[in-house]
């Protein structure tokens, strides 16, 4: 956190150089690899390794297997870099309308393994990542947030309906589909 500090003291912070500094920690096997035998392989799950009141906050997740997060928005920066498995990666881009109805094109899809990240900035943020049945083994990551995206109005969607829902604050939205 300490050296994500440093590249934060412009203000916007070089992605680019957020994403190594998360493949370099995701590498580190001797120290997740007891935090990864404490969640349920069979189940979803996390562990929140850092979580201040405000700014970055680092959380390792897992996803069984065929399991995938719903589409989201963050309106906060993101990284995520597996520390074992293959964790699919989508972004997509979203046109919303008043109505609900939402069009979505995928416009990037990743498989990604250890030595291996994504990072996101808004508005271009949105996007849903998991284990697709059949890539490999199911997905231990980190993720990195530049802050709490629950203090932030978001957005949860629905590709195969084509709709969209408004988050508001605090409202986590749905875990897994």
């Amino acid at each position: 956190m300490n050296q994500l500090d440093e590249l934060r003291s412009a203000g916007v912070p070089d992605m680019e150089a957020v994403g190594g500094l998360l493949v370099e920690l995701a590498a580190d096997e001797e120290f997740f690899g007891p935090l990864i035998e404490q969640l349920p392989p069979a189940a979803p799950g996390d562990r929140w390794l850092v979580r201040p009141e405000r700014g970055p906050r680092l959380v390792l997740v897992h996803r069984p297997d065929a399991v995938m997060g719903y589409t989201h928005s963050h309106r906060c920066w993101v990284a995520v870099a597996p520390v074992r498995g293959v964790e699919t990666h989508q972004r997509w881009d979203a046109v919303r309308h008043p109505d609900g109805r939402a069009e979505l094109r995928l416009a990037e899809q990743r498989a990604l393994v250890r030595g291996e990240v994504v990072t996101l900035v808004p508005p271009r943020d949105v996007h849903n990542h998991g284990h697709v049945a059949g890539s490999g083994p199911s997905p231990y990551s980190l993720i990195l947030l530049g802050d709490d995206m629950l203090l932030f109005a978001r957005e949860e969607y629905d590709p195969r309906q084509g709709t969209w829902r408004a988050l508001a604050p605090g409202d986590p939205g749905r875990s897994n589909r």
